[in-house]
């Protein structure tokens, strides 16, 4: 799965760069997110100001949590499943507050 964030990462960072009212957007924000696939596989990564790190393998206290299956992972990320829905049938769960969460929508827009 590192290979599938390292190409969402490269994608985030693409668009921050090349649009400015989305880098506006996440200048001044500064949050940890960890993606927990098939509740054992664990990444994270950081918005930081403007900027999104490389996916490290490991867990950390996040700001934002996320638990998914691989395989429902890569159907958001290849819009056959829309993560809406995938969150509300409890395919995808998220730890985080309200702003968080509308925060990490935005970013897998990418």
């Amino acid at each position: 799965m590192k290979e599938v964030l390292n190409e969402l990462v490269k994608k985030m960072n693409d668009r921050i760069a090349n649009d400015p009212n989305y880098s506006k957007k996440l200048s001044g924000v500064n949050k940890t997110i960890e993606i927990i696939f098939d509740g054992k596989d664990s990444y994270y990564f950081k918005a930081e100001n403007g900027h999104i790190t490389e996916p490290v393998e490991g867990k950390i206290d996040a700001n934002i949590t996320v638990e998914v299956s691989s395989d429902i992972f890569n159907k958001i990320l290849s819009k056959e499943v829309n993560a809406m829905d995938a969150y509300m049938k409890q395919q995808l769960k998220i730890k985080a507050s309200l702003l968080d969460k509308l925060l990490l929508s935005d970013l897998l827009k990418a």
